[in-house]
């Protein structure tokens, strides 16, 4: 047996008399190196005691050094003020309290400045607002330095100036007047007072525009729940650290839901604090069909269908009305057991509700109303969702039809949004 293993890399390597293989043992390369291109004729290559590794190690770093010697460092020049702004002093930062609703969400935001230039995105705390900033609100913050967004107005692909556009849109919607077409301007939600008059304007320059809100990420059962309870189409606000019992249906509020910003008033709840010689804090139960943020947060997480969260909800109402319920047993006792906890906590219980159907938006009003919750608060309301599904709805059949033969798009992109966006 052999003290090594031998390894064969063809099978003609098994025949010990084939003369290929034997040439091949004794040459490293099967053809000549043209090493004389580089150093010149075979007599030259010979006489030299320079092997072919030193000859590619003195190539390479000559290679290098050009390299480094063609390049040139960018001049950079520290340019003092003429006149210095009272305001600013060179490694100082500024702070400016402002607001940031994008469509998505909305925030009291502190923006931080080194001599001028915005630099980070923080919570402002002494805003009255309990809207406070997620990660998408402090990441807008890239978007000022993005060199890839558009400087100005296009055609076709093709930079514009503002007047060439102004000019051709107020010709456009002068001819679509005078021929009575109806035009839509479809935008984002707006939670300005001001975006919104500047709107009413326009439409009533042109008659013949229709402005309809439209949100991505939709609300427009909640919406449509509160414009029947209260006469409003707005969103109420919630204070969730005066909460002692949280009940959601699908309603994600450490993440998105209706804006997001809910997690600084959440948190503050779910710090156990020592009352009456015992520890204390919020209990949250999460009904939901799909895993989030907040139900991982929750001390109770029942995963439920939608079908099975209204059913419960219904329940639920029942129970605290003294009404008769209906379904299946389960789901009755699940009622019962989370209705023992909002009558505990009183006024400082509250039920949310994501589902997107506006009744079950209506019973969780109906059930904040009959607790009298001091965590909802309906009189001062949020417009960061203002979207109509029906309306929606219904400028799609429209373009379909030919009714409606201009559009106007702002801050959103339908085509890509909706499932049936093309």
């Amino acid at each position: 047996m052999a003290n090594q293993k031998n390894y064969w890399k063809s099978t003609a390597e098994l025949d010990n008399n084939n003369a290929f293989v034997e040439d091949l043992k004794g040459r490293e390369f099967v053809e000549k190196l043209p090493e004389d291109a580089f150093l010149g004729d075979d007599q030259v290559m010979n006489d030299s005691k320079t092997n072919r590794r030193d000859f590619l190690k003195y190539v390479g770093f000559s290679t290098a050094a050009a390299s480094l010697a063609a390049c040139e460092g960018p001049v950079h020049k520290s340019i003092p003020y003429v006149v210095q702004p009272e305001e600013i002093r060179p490694g100082i930062s500024n702070f400016y309290a402002t607001t940031i609703a994008d469509g998505f969400d909305i925030a009291s935001i502190l923006v931080k400045t080194r001599e001028g230039r915005p630099i980070k995105v923080e919570n402002n705390t002494d805003a009255p607002a309990s809207y406070r900033a997620n990660a998408r609100v402090q990441a807008s913050i890239l978007s000022l330095y993005d060199l890839y967004r558009l400087q100005g107005p296009t055609q076709s692909g093709s930079p514009v100036s503002w007047a060439t556009l102004l000019g051709q849109s107020r010709q456009q919607l002068d001819n679509l007047q005078a021929e009575g077409a109806q035009v839509v301007l479809l935008t984002q939600s707006f939670a300005s007072p001001s975006t919104q008059a500047l709107i009413d304007q326009l439409t009533a320059k042109y008659k013949n525009i229709k402005h309809i809100a439209y949100d991505a990420v939709s609300s427009s059962h909640a919406l449509d729940a509160f414009e029947k309870a209260y006469g409003q189409r707005a969103l109420p606000t919630y204070d969730f650290s005066k909460a002692e019992t949280i009940v959601s249906f699908d309603a994600d509020l450490i993440g998105d839901w209706q804006g997001g910003g809910h997690a600084p008033g959440y948190v503050k709840t779910r710090v156990p604090v020592k009352k009456n010689g015992k520890a204390k804090m919020s209990t949250h139960f999460q009904f939901e069909a799909n895993m989030t943020l907040s139900g991982a947060a929750a001390d109770k997480r029942v995963p439920m269908s939608a079908a099975q969260q209204k059913q419960l909800l219904a329940a639920l109402y029942s129970e605290l009305t003294n009404g008769q319920a209906s379904g299946e047993q389960a789901i009755q006792d699940m009622a019962k057991v989370t209705a023992k906890h909002l009558r505990k906590a009183g006024k400082k219980a509250i039920v949310i509700a994501g589902l997107p159907s506006v009744e079950a938006q209506r019973i969780a009003l109906a059930i904040n109303h009959k607790l009298g919750s001091v965590v909802i608060d309906t009189q001062h309301t949020t417009t960061v969702r203002q979207g109509s599904a029906n309306q929606l709805t219904q400028l799609v059949d429209d373009l379909n039809s030919g009714a409606v033969q201009g559009i106007i798009t702002a801050g959103v992109n339908p085509v890509y949004t909706l499932a049936n966006g093309e």
